[in-house]
């Protein structure tokens, strides 16, 4: 009876096999979820034109954000804007115009060429100069002196509304060579 026993107890013991400790080394922080970094990105690069229809002198600000290269890092919390900005982004600012406009034809960019009251063609205006970038301006200023029923105007960047204004007033007297009374700001970001 003794060795039946003992058999009976080895097959219990074969049946469940050894008893195992925890590990020696537990690891509290390997089942810790990764750190999560702040997802606060910086303001991306930015460019505003300002657009006229001159058939209704409404001046028209379009603005266009232009994502970054993956390499770029900002600064001042706003990404940089690239140095050369293509041509179709300019003709996206127009199509903006021509959309609502009552005459297509008669969307211009806002920084207009001398005799443009003569011309008031989209050839005789700056796609370039009716611009401003978040990354060296917060604000665009326009400055206009009226001929006729048109306002000819010039286009200025600064870091504040009064900046802008002075910076197109310059430029619009100095290209129209008269003065140019009209004006106006708009921020370069859109208002949060």
């Amino acid at each position: 009876m003794t060795k039946r026993t003992l058999l009976v107890a080895l097959c219990c013991f074969a049946t469940f096999g050894p008893v195992s400790a925890g590990t020696s080394t537990f690891d509290v922080l390997g089942n810790l979820p990764p750190v999560v970094q702040d997802t606060t990105k910086a303001a991306t690069c930015t460019v505003t034109y300002l657009v006229d229809d001159v058939t209704t002198n409404d001046l028209i600000a379009v603005r266009m954000q232009i994502s970054p290269d993956p390499n770029e890092k900002p600064v001042g919390n706003l990404m940089p804007c690239p140095l050369d900005i293509p041509p179709r982004v300019a003709s996206r600012a127009l199509d903006a115009c021509t959309k609502r406009a009552a005459d297509p034809k008669q969307c211009v960019y806002a920084d207009m060429g001398r005799d443009f009251e003569l011309r008031p063609k989209v050839d005789n205006t700056a796609e370039n100069n009716s611009r401003c970038a978040s990354d060296k301006a917060t604000d665009i200023g326009v400055a206009c002196w009226r001929a006729g029923e048109l306002q000819v105007c010039s286009v200025g960047c600064g870091d504040s509304p009064v900046n802008a204004v002075a910076a197109a007033a310059r430029r619009c007297e100095a290209k129209q060579q008269r003065q140019c009374p009209i004006t106006a700001s708009l921020p370069v970001l859109a208002r949060q």
